[in-house]
């Protein structure tokens, strides 16, 4: 099971969607995540301005559930 912790663990950081689902291959979608305040940010894995996923709402939750 993947969580937002194994996530930001494995990239150092906080990244944005993009690169959470090239990486496990999901779905996520915008009404999905929750962003940081302070946003766009660099994303640290792609290192483009990017909006930075910091949570996941109960549907994106699901999704990382069951990968």
């Amino acid at each position: 099971m993947v969580t937002i912790k194994k996530i930001k663990k494995r990239f150092g950081g906080c990244v944005c969607r993009q690169c959470i689902n090239k990486t496990y291959k999901l779905h996520l979608i915008h009404q999905n995540c929750i962003y940081g305040l302070m946003y766009p940010a660099q994303c640290p894995n792609c290192m483009e301005m990017k909006n930075i996923v910091t949570g996941l709402k109960l549907s994106g939750f699901l999704k990382l559930l069951f990968k």
